[in-house]
């Protein structure tokens, strides 16, 4: 529904450049150009855009679903939540990434380092830029670590992994600083609708419990 709106793609952009440039964050590209020389944080970052994103979270939900199912849980139904609000906004507002910007001076980082590009699929939507779910997933998958985790470790894992992404999509010229931005409140929203649903169970087993155990009791005086 998205995909073939290039007009809109890139006319929405060029709002998100403006914004930017407005609010004095446009810096993606001088921060490209700035790891542009170092081939191994280029290539990194170039693979961390793929193998960070869906794969990693296929690798933590496999794990986590057989050695911590109640957190695989949590982490499911906030991804789920959170990429539902994102399809409205891709929809809604579909957004041509950096590197298709024309004479702006990006460079496709993942097109060059990368043997399996996005382009290749007639699947993949090139405009769903905002809100950026590489980051938005990187946040919730990070609380997840955080909660199986814990303390300083799992602490660290929770602030790493998005700061990682973060640097990732911009370097590799996949995303504006707003993408990450708007990737934020779906995260938000997915992870509070997930944990009340996760104490909404807690409350219906305890509930189940009391009704069992209150229909097993037998009466003492037989009234």
């Amino acid at each position: 529904m998205a995909a073939g709106r290039v007009e809109d793609a890139f006319d929405n952009a060029a709002i998100i450049v403006s914004t930017e440039q407005a609010l004095g964050i446009f810096r993606e590209l001088p921060l490209q150009i700035a790891v542009l020389g170092y081939d191994l944080i280029v290539n990194f970052l170039s693979m961390w855009y793929f193998w960070g994103h869906f794969p990693l979270i296929l690798a933590f939900a496999v794990w986590a679903m057989f050695r911590h199912n109640a957190d695989y849980r949590w982490v499911r139904n906030a991804v789920f939540i959170a990429g539902g609000l994102a399809l409205i906004g891709y929809i809604v507002f579909p957004v041509a990434p950096p590197r298709l910007l024309p004479a702006a001076g990006f460079v496709d980082t993942v097109e060059s380092a990368f043997v399996l590009k996005y382009s290749d699929s007639g699947l993949v939507n090139q405009f769903a830029a905002v809100p950026s779910m590489h980051f938005g997933f990187a946040v919730i998958v990070g609380v997840g670590l955080f909660r199986i985790v814990g303390g300083r470790r799992g602490a660290t894992l929770m602030i790493f992994m998005p700061l990682l992404m973060l640097t990732s999509i911009v370097v590799t010229g996949n995303h504006y600083f707003l993408d990450a931005l708007f990737g934020l409140p779906p995260a938000i929203i997915g992870m509070v609708l997930a944990t009340r649903i996760e104490r909404q169970r807690y409350v219906s087993r305890l509930r189940a419990w009391l009704m069992r155990t209150l229909r097993g009791r037998r009466p003492i005086l037989g009234v």
